[in-house]
């Protein structure tokens, strides 16, 4: 197994976000789920995405939002 890669920059979380949704968008089970929320809106989820964990993982604060009120919006 490769060592992990530390996330020390923006484009490490470009990489990190772009990987996990290139998986999720080729996923039998989750490809449809996530498209039916998202439709053609993968460019700004992305965006929202890379500054939500720029954010947190960097500490440059540059995502403004509620994630967790979100998530009982859509439950």
């Amino acid at each position: 197994m490769p060592d992990p890669k530390q996330i020390l920059t923006l484009d490490d979380i470009k990489l990190l976000v772009d990987t996990f949704y290139d998986r999720i968008r080729t996923d039998e089970l989750l490809a449809p789920i996530f498209n039916q929320r998202i439709q053609d809106r993968w460019p700004i989820h992305l965006e929202k995405m890379y500054k939500f964990w720029q954010t947190v993982l960097l500490e440059e604060h540059t995502y403004f939002g509620s994630p967790f009120f979100r998530m009982l919006i859509y439950r």
